[in-house]
């Protein structure tokens, strides 16, 4: 295929409306998005046909589009747009463009699947991205920040919205407004991967300082949610197959450790749990635990 071709081809996707036609085309260019000129013409293609998908439709009050007018052209298009990242395509702008698209502000109950899709690629994009290290734009944090308290309907796609929050926090970005939220999900645990990610968003969010960080016209800041933090990591450390111990003592860890004055808390919740110290530590579980004893004791 050449540059020509995937022009054509990029035409007859913008312009069907028949959905079958559109996945088999956007399947036939991902496909051919191999070597570094495929790779720059498509991104250029996909940029145009976004930009013009996504003209004169209005934003909300996060700054994100309040919705789209033909969501499985967009959906194809961020796959399209994938894919040229994973074959090292320049993406730097599409990163705004995408955060507007990550959570449409409408209820999520009003949304279709389709568009509920179309939120998942675009989060997946994201953090994807982020996971690439490629910098983002303060506007594009900003709106990824403001989103990042709203109620998410699909649980994959909030998964990602973790993951993304994880890495922000590891490169600086004070996540502090969707500690709540995160604290909500890692307690809830309704998928392993959602704990998973909430844990790494709020372990990175205790060692960067973010919970010192003041709500927004109140007095307090958000450490008032480090209580709710230790005592749902000190419930979860009940279960015998917890899959996530090491990842949970080591953040209960990190946590007495940046705010010593939570230490006689962190001692009651685990008497109240009834989790025994070990005497004789093997696991390297075990031997955290142990250590977390110790800390609480000091």
């Amino acid at each position: 295929m050449n540059g020509s071709t995937i022009e054509h081809m990029m035409q007859q996707l913008n312009a069907t409306t028949d959905l079958a036609e559109r996945r088999r085309t956007a399947k036939e260019i991902i496909e051919e998005i191999t070597t570094p000129e495929m790779v720059s013409k498509a991104v250029a293609l996909a940029k145009n046909s976004l930009e013009d998908a996504l003209k004169d439709r209005q934003t909300g009050e996060l700054g994100t589009y309040l919705d789209v007018n033909d969501p499985e052209q967009v959906v194809a298009l961020i796959e399209i747009v994938h894919q040229c990242l994973e074959a090292g395509g320049d993406l730097s702008g599409f990163i705004t463009p995408v955060a507007r698209l990550h959570h449409l502000d409408r209820k999520e109950s009003a949304k279709t699947d389709t568009e509920l899709y179309l939120q998942y690629r675009a989060a997946a994009l994201l953090d994807a991205l982020l996971a690439a290290e490629v910098p983002f734009p303060d506007e594009a944090v900003q709106l990824i920040l403001a989103a990042g308290k709203r109620y998410v309907k699909d649980k994959a796609t909030e998964q990602y919205i973790c993951s993304i929050h994880w890495r922000l926090a590891e490169s600086g970005v004070n996540i502090s407004g969707a500690i709540p939220s995160l604290v909500t999900i890692f307690k809830n645990g309704e998928t392993s991967e959602l704990v998973h990610y909430s844990l790494l968003a709020l372990w990175a969010a205790v060692r960067q300082g973010y919970f010192d960080t003041r709500i927004p016209d109140s007095d307090q800041s958000y450490q008032v949610w480090l209580k709710h933090l230790i005592s749902n990591s000190t419930y979860k450390l009940k279960k015998k197959e917890e899959p996530h111990q090491l990842g949970i003592i080591g953040c209960l860890i990190e946590t007495v450790r940046t705010y010593p004055e939570y230490k006689a808390l962190a001692a009651e919740y685990l008497e109240q749990c009834k989790i025994r110290e070990p005497k004789r530590p093997t696991t390297d579980f075990q031997h955290d635990l142990k250590q977390y004893f110790d800390l609480c004791r000091e």
